[in-house]
């Protein structure tokens, strides 16, 4: 890696651009040589040590920490930069508590970063949460990375129970995602079906990814369309995207979820709800042969009225190695080139 340029036709500016660029890509790559080599070559990235240079505007302190590289944050804490500084991001900032790394966290807090409501919530520190929400009862709703709520960080159904207790609001959206606590907990069954049992909104996702029949048969009961329900439309959009287009899929159906996670008797129990066009799909997915004709014969124009969308299923079944479904829905007549809207 090139640290400075000793081309003389260079501005003072654009050295410093270089070497801004270069110390992005140092930490980017969490090359710990390099980074050092740099905030000593170049006083300005010291000064600016705290600039939001990174993805989400985001400092590079909170980026190497968001990643778990404890080596990289102690070059940068002992070139000055600041353990409480936050990202820019416009739904709300993120800093160096804010992940999954819980070792690194308690490391960072003995270095002395500040514990929010939703770190402690994430860490699963309830003597801390007591202590805030006494000096301020409505830290349990307060917004921070996000624009989460402290329930979309709770670790346990311990922190959940307290945050509940003292008054927070349990199907409160984010900003960013407008997803729930409990919508954010679906890779998490043992969380969601907590939220669940206090309460919490429940869809039709929800209960696919909990495999849940029972509740499926109820969300059908009461509302038979929430099977064409998809994500990124309706309630499930949002500016930064649905939290489920991170943990569940972009324009995911019911039913191809259920299906893609080997719920046999939830799909069974779908299919009793479903449309023709939806039973022909599923049966094209399935490279079920004799189903897809079958329904042909007697709905001849059934592909032609398919919606480009709809039709995107082969782009799933090619992703997926399918070849057979692939070659089926070429061959009843699917459009090349359809993708999810």
């Amino acid at each position: 890696m090139t640290e400075t340029n000793n081309d003389l036709n260079l501005s003072n500016h654009d050295v410093e651009t270089m070497a801004i660029e270069q110390f992005r890509q140092a930490v980017e790559d969490n090359n710990l040589e390099a980074t050092r080599r740099l905030l000593q070559s170049h006083p300005t990235l010291v000064t600016r040590i705290d600039e939001p240079w990174f993805i989400f505007d985001t400092p590079a302190i909170v980026i190497a920490a968001y990643r778990g590289n404890r080596e990289m944050v102690d070059i940068l804490l002992e070139y000055g930069a600041n353990i409480n500084v936050k990202s820019s991001w416009w739904a709300g900032g993120f800093g160096v508590l804010h992940h999954d790394h819980h070792d690194l966290s308690r490391y960072l807090i003995e270095r002395g970063a500040h514990v929010d409501p939703h770190a402690a919530a994430a860490l699963g520190m309830l003597d801390i949460l007591q202590k805030l929400v006494e000096m301020d009862p409505d830290v349990v709703n307060q917004r921070g990375p996000d624009g989460q709520v402290p329930l979309h960080y709770a670790v346990s159904p311990e922190v959940i129970d307290f945050l509940l207790d003292h008054g927070a609001d349990i199907d409160k959206r984010d900003i960013d995602h407008n997803s729930t606590p409990a919508q954010y907990a679906v890779t998490h069954p043992e969380k969601c079906r907590h939220f669940i049992k206090r309460g919490a909104r429940t869809d039709i996702f929800m209960a696919c990814k909990l495999g849940d029949s029972e509740l499926v048969h109820k969300i059908l009961r009461e509302n038979p369309h929430a099977l064409q329900t998809q994500v990124g439309k309706g309630d499930f959009v949002a500016v930064g995207g649905h939290i489920y287009e991170y943990n569940i899929g972009v324009a995911v159906k019911p039913i191809f979820l259920a299906e893609r996670l080997g719920h046999e008797d939830m799909v069974e129990l779908m299919l009793s709800y479903s449309s023709i066009e939806q039973k022909f799909l599923l049966a094209c997915m399935r490279a079920d042969t004799e189903i897809v004709y079958s329904l042909l014969q007697g709905n001849q124009d059934i592909v032609r009225s398919l919606e480009p969308e709809e039709q995107s299923v082969m782009v799933d079944a090619a992703r997926d190695h399918h070849a057979d479904a692939v070659r089926l829905m070429l061959e009843v007549g699917f459009k090349r080139g359809c993708t999810p809207q």
